[in-house]
């Protein structure tokens, strides 16, 4: 072990989440106490039902040291298994400068608004990911809100994102007439920032919120969109399928 490099050892720990790394050699010796001090915090996953409360007080205290932060890279946080999560984050995710992959699992509501009302931009990150467990509980959580309604203060925060997956949905609904409307009645809210980097998105929207899109991204090199889930009033049951 003492012959082996550093380097080595940073290939050997990516297969690993860092709790395990940390309990497993920051108390082993000098060398690979140096080694856990100084390495990058690759893949730190909070909040996922293999995580213990104990588990996530610890990365709630480690994680937003001034020595620790700026080493984050990669950050998942979920509030499905883990209440108070989202809100953790929200008042500690400015001081991680470095970081350049962020995904939020099961957020809730009040968390997320918190969480883009508070940042300032971010501009090392380029992965931002939002999404939910199951599709009740993506609908439910941002029901009753347009299209776009956060797109535009994403956008601004995280202005070097390079790959943006954004699935949470609409709730729309079926009138008799057959025409789809929003439950606020409104269409959308309109981008004015631009993503020059961005390459690939992957959203939940309507197809007129769709094209007043690219108007701001015509750099895109992958797009993954699907319509909002429709549901039919009382006296109509009807079943639609996600579409691409």
């Amino acid at each position: 072990l003492e012959d082996l490099s550093i380097e080595l050892f940073y290939e050997i720990f990516i297969h690993f989440q860092f709790h395990e790394i940390y309990n497993s050699f920051s108390n082993l010796n000098s060398r690979f106490t140096a080694i856990i001090n100084h390495m990058p915090l690759m893949s730190v996953y909070l909040g996922l039902n293999t995580i213990s409360i104990t588990l996530t007080e610890f990365y709630h205290s480690y994680l937003w040291q001034s020595n620790i932060c700026e080493r984050l890279i990669s950050l998942c946080v979920s509030d499905e298994f883990a209440i108070g999560n989202g809100l953790w984050l929200s008042k500690h995710l400015s001081t991680f400068i470095n970081l350049r992959h962020l995904s939020l699992i099961d957020i809730k509501r009040s968390s997320f608004e918190s969480l883009l009302s508070s940042l300032s931009p971010i501009n090392s990150l380029i992965i931002f990911s939002l999404s939910f467990s199951d599709n009740h509980r993506a609908t439910c959580t941002f029901a009753g809100i347009p299209d776009g309604a956060y797109y535009d203060r994403i956008f601004y925060l995280f202005p070097s994102l390079r790959i943006c997956r954004l699935l949470f949905r609409r709730d729309i609904q079926y009138t008799v007439d057959q025409q789809a409307v929003s439950s606020l009645g409104s269409t959308f809210l309109p981008v004015q920032n631009s993503l020059f980097n961005l390459r690939i998105l992957t959203i939940y929207c309507s197809p007129s919120f769709l094209l007043h899109l690219f108007e701001y991204l015509p750099q895109l090199e992958q797009l993954n969109c699907r319509r909002a889930r429709l549901r039919s009033s009382e006296e109509h049951p009807l079943n639609h399928s996600t579409q691409e």
